[in-house]
C-alpha cells in the first residue's frame, strides 16, 4: 500500500491558518487525505476541509478544519500517543453527520505537526498548543465547543479543566468526552524503575506495537502502512509524563463534570486506577464501558465504534 505523497512536501505547501482567508486543500494534501480516508469527498460531498498551520511555543501545528452544511456546534478532536489527526476519520465523519464542525491538529512531534518525533519537554507544551487553537478559534467557528479526547489526548483535557481553567474564568467546553483517558499507562511501576535507570543514558526506547483494537485491518496500517508511525519512543515524554501523573494526581478537586468512554479490555492504560483519579477530581463523572473494548476506541470494531458514538451522541443532545 504506497502513499503517493511526501510529509517534507506537504508541509512546505501548508499555508498558515487564517479564518478570514481559509486554506484549501493543495494536491499533495488531497493525496493525503485520500490515503487516510479523511477526505470524504464522496461520502459528504458538502463538507467543507481545510488544512492550514498556527505557532504554539516555536512549534508549527497542523490543524484541519472541517465544516458541514448546517452547524450545531464544533467538536475539538484531540489525538493520542503515537497518533496523528489522519487516523481519526471515523470519528470525524461521525461528527459531521450530526452536523457538528471539526477542528482537529496534530500534537507537537505527531504527524504533520513539528517537533522532535513523539518527544516533548512538559505537558505544559500540550497547553500552550491547546491555548493557541482556542484563541485562534473563538470568534471564528460556530459555538457551543465540546471536546473529546483519546488517551493522551483526555489527558490534556484533564490537565486543562483541573489546572488550566483559571486562565480562561471557565472551560470553554459544553461537554468534555474521554476515550480511554491517560493518568497512568499500564505497567507504570515497572516502566518507572526503568526510567530511573536507563533514562539516563539513552535518548529513546523501541516502540512495541500492541494489539490495542480488534480492528486487524487498523493493527495492520499502523503497523505497515502508516508513514506518519513513529518506531520510536521518546524518553523526554516519559520524563515529562512522569512529573505530569503527580502533578494531576495532587491537583485539587473541582466541581465540574466529564464523560468517560472506557474499554474493558484495554491494556494500554491502566483505566481502573485512572478512572478512579478522575472521579476524586470531578463531581460529576458520566462511565461508559465497552466490554469487549481495547485502547484505541476511534479504530475500534464496527459494533463498538457504533456503542461509542451512540454514547457521545447522547451526551452531547444533553447539553
Amino acid at each position: 500500500m504506497k502513499h503517493d505523497w511526501t510529509r517534507s512536501k506537504l508541509i512546505a505547501g501548508m499555508p498558515v491558518f487564517d479564518f478570514n482567508n481559509l486554506p484549501e486543500l493543495t494536491d499533495e494534501a488531497r493525496r493525503y487525505c485520500r490515503y487516510y480516508n479523511i477526505d470524504f469527498f464522496d461520502t459528504l460531498p458538502d463538507v467543507k476541509h481545510y488544512l492550514g498551520s498556527f505557532d504554539s511555543l516555536g512549534y508549527r501545528m497542523a490543524m484541519h478544519y472541517y465544516v458541514p452544511k448546517s452547524i450545531k456546534g464544533t467538536v475539538f478532536i484531540f489525538h493520542g500517543y503515537f497518533d496523528h489527526v489522519g487516523l481519526y476519520g471515523h470519528l470525524i465523519k461521525h461528527c459531521l453527520e450530526q452536523n457538528l464542525a471539526v477542528i482537529a491538529y496534530d500534537l507537537p512531534g505527531h504527524g504533520l505537526s513539528s517537533g522532535r518525533p513523539t518527544a516533548i519537554k512538559s505537558f505544559d507544551d500540550y497547553q500552550f498548543a491547546l491555548r493557541s487553537c482556542l484563541n485562534l478559534c473563538q470568534g471564528n467557528v460556530q459555538e457551543p465547543f465540546y471536546a473529546i479526547g483519546q488517551s493522551t489526548g483526555g489527558a490534556v483535557l484533564v490537565d486543562h479543566l483541573l489546572n488550566r481553567v483559571q486562565q480562561y474564568e471557565s472551560s470553554v467546553f459544553k461537554k468534555v468526552i474521554l476515550l480511554a483517558p491517560l493518568v497512568r499507562p499500564v505497567g507504570w511501576r515497572g516502566a518507572l524503575f526503568m526510567h530511573s535507570f536507563i533514562g539516563p543514558f539513552v535518548s529513546t526506547w523501541k516502540r512495541v506495537f500492541s494489539e490495542n483494537s480488534n480492528d486487524p485491518a487498523f493493527i495492520k496500517f499502523l503497523k505497515k502502512h502508516d508513514p506518519l508511525q513513529s518506531r520510536i519512543m521518546s524518553i523526554d515524554w516519559v520524563t515529562a509524563l512522569r512529573r505530569w501523573i503527580k502533578e494531576i494526581e495532587s491537583a485539587d478537586a473541582i466541581d465540574g463534570a466529564v464523560a468517560i468512554v472506557q474499554g474493558k479490555r484495554d491494556m494500554t492504560v491502566d483505566w481502573r486506577h485512572n478512572i478512579t483519579i478522575i472521579q476524586q477530581k470531578f463531581s460529576r463523572v458520566n462511565v461508559h464501558y465497552l466490554p469487549k473494548g481495547r485502547h484505541h476506541l476511534v479504530n475500534e470494531s464496527t459494533e463498538i465504534r457504533q456503542d461509542m458514538f451512540s454514547f457521545i451522541d447522547g451526551v452531547i443532545a444533553s447539553s
